[in-house]
């Protein structure tokens, strides 16, 4: 469970809280030198005030953060590489801050690699954090308490005075307090008697009222001389811990073998001091406990609160239970529409990072409009708005680290193509070189198959959803939308990479427009791939419900959203 064993992260994390200076860099080349430093409680990152006298240094919460990315693998860095306002021989000092659900950026340049290192593995290791107590409900981390100080600190004086405390009980955490019991604990905890918590003395206050009584008699079962340890002092020992682990519990841990897939891990017994000692130092929030190699009741609420530990086995909900070996069109599959906006239909950008937090999330299915773009390269946008495009090339590559992280089966590219034969060849290209042997590129499927692949058969591959062209499409003139369905790719017989015969392509998938039942059952086969709106599988679910099922068990049928 430990992110690193020779990495000494408590020294990253003092070095990170003394700041360092670091370069902040924008699209339009614009630089910045700033001090920037960890908060002493480790929740946030920020600044040193700049020369502007109204200037108020940004806050970045770890809470926030959906991912720290290193070199120039943003859309950001990359346009400052193609225009030369940065080097090759930079990106190793390069990383930057994606957060805001993946709405926002901070980029970031050090001035050497050891400084690049230390503040990608500190923000990492917090992030990882994090998540694990987020998971494991862990209310007792200090993060999680200050942030509900700050919200309650209406006059933000970082304090927060005795009616503050009483009205965030009651709004935000929903807790009813007799008056007395209130005065009782607050008092305990106000050390200057001023009726003001400073956030140490606020954290205490909190520890104290979420105190489980149920867990501590249940730690008094299994500890040595508990009749002379109190609610505050008492500790399970490695032996005391190994036994209630072994003996009550018969719980086992998750080991993976790779952080990047979820579902590849096996399941193993607890039987050794070092797996107890190492969830001692998961879950134990005092230092000093750690490395005695104790744990104490905020630890052992920690770690049975944590999602390994659950009543339901973990191991059974995360891999699917369903049977993943049925053709690809038996399921349904969580899609997303228009997915480079992120602003309005009308402005906004095209933004890579749309594409990975519904990655992220996971869909499995994306969509691209592309456009013929300058240089002959191809773009994505939103056809006739003020939508600001983004390299097609640019896109492709930066989601790639995405693809299989939320999920290992298939991803599904689908484009919408308003691009020339020119730049029909540039996407394949593209998508070949960088997706590699990640893109479906050998016969999986022919005319005369009679069913998809499964998921199973499928996993971690990308697959292109396509309309195939006549023999005689050579011209250069753009596609129009009568031409095409919605989130189709056109590649004519005079691509190098994609030919027209299936069994030389990668295409998988091949749209076709809907058809009624009965011209269906003589023009589909198992590869198509017909769409429809909305309101049109809601006309059609009512006029011929039978026909759409019967389809449905033979094509993919995909359905897409009406337009406001």
């Amino acid at each position: 469970m430990s992110l690193s064993k020779t990495v000494d992260f408590a020294q990253i994390l003092t070095e990170l809280k003394d700041g360092s200076i670091l370069i902040k860099r924008k699209r339009n080349g614009e630089k910045y030198s700033r001090h920037f430093y960890l908060d002493a409680y480790e929740d946030f990152i920020s600044y040193h005030q700049s020369e502007k006298i109204f200037a108020q240094p940004r806050r970045y919460y770890i809470r926030d953060i959906d991912e720290i990315r290193t070199g120039f693998h943003t859309q950001t860095f990359d346009e400052l590489h193609k225009q030369k306002i940065i080097h090759l021989d930079h990106e190793v000092f390069a990383f930057s801050i994606i957060y805001n659900n993946y709405r926002d950026e901070l980029h970031l340049m050090a001035n050497d690699e050891q400084t690049e290192r230390k503040w990608v593995l500190g923000l990492q290791y917090l992030i990882d954090l994090y998540t694990q107590k987020r998971a494991g409900h862990i209310i007792y981390d200090t993060n999680w308490i200050l942030s509900h100080l700050r919200f309650g600190d209406k006059d933000k004086s970082n304090t927060i005075t005795n009616l503050e405390c009483q009205q965030l009980l009651a709004d935000s955490l929903n807790v009813e307090l007799p008056e007395d019991v209130f005065e009782k604990l607050f008092q305990e905890t106000d050390k200057n008697g001023k009726g003001i918590l400073t956030p140490d003395e606020f954290i205490k206050f909190f520890q104290i009222l979420a105190r489980r009584m149920d867990l501590y008699e249940i730690m008094q079962k299994y500890v040595e001389n508990a009749d002379e340890q109190t609610i505050e002092t008492i500790c399970m020992n490695i032996n005391e811990l190994l036994y209630f682990l072994q003996t009550v519990q018969n719980q086992n841990i998750l080991t993976y073998s790779s952080k990047q897939f979820k579902d590849d891990f096996t399941v193993e017994p607890i039987t050794t001091y070092e797996q107890v000692q190492e969830l001692i130092t998961t879950f134990e929030p005092n230092i000093e406990l750690q490395k005695k190699g104790l744990l104490s009741l905020d630890g052992f609420r920690n770690l049975l609160l944590f999602e390994d530990f659950s009543l339901t086995k973990p191991w059974y909900s995360r891999r699917p239970y369903q049977d993943m070996t049925r053709p690809l069109n038996e399921y349904y599959i969580n899609a997303s529409h228009n997915t480079y906006l992120f602003g309005s239909q009308l402005s906004g950008d095209s933004n890579p990072e749309a594409y990975n937090r519904v990655l992220r999330s996971g869909c499995r299915v994306v969509e691209m409009d592309c456009y013929d773009g300058d240089d002959g390269q191809p773009i994505v946008t939103h056809g006739f708005t003020f939508v600001k495009p983004c390299l097609f090339e640019s896109i492709i590559r930066l989601i790639k680290p995405n693809l299989f992280k939320a999920s290992p089966y298939p991803v599904i590219l689908s484009i919408e193509n308003h691009c020339t034969s020119t730049q029909q060849k540039e996407i394949a290209r593209i998508l070949k070189q960088i997706l590699g042997d990640l893109l479906i590129t050998v016969p999986t499927t022919a005319q005369t198959s009679s069913a998809l692949p499964s998921p199973e058969d499928l996993k971690r591959k990308v697959l292109i959803r396509s309309i195939k062209t006549s023999s005689s499409t050579t011209t250069s003139k753009p596609l129009q939308d009568k031409d095409i369905n919605k989130n189709i790719i056109v590649f004519d017989q005079t691509n190098e990479i994609v030919k027209h015969a299936r069994t030389d392509s990668f295409v998988l998938l091949e749209s076709k427009a809907f058809r009624e039942s009965d011209a269906a059952k003589s023009l589909y086969f198992c590869y198509h791939s017909p769409s429809l709106s909305e309101r049109e599988l809601k006309q059609v679910s009512r006029s011929d419900p039978i026909g759409l099922i019967k389809q449905t068990q033979k094509c993919l049928l995909r359905m897409y959203p009406d337009g406001l």
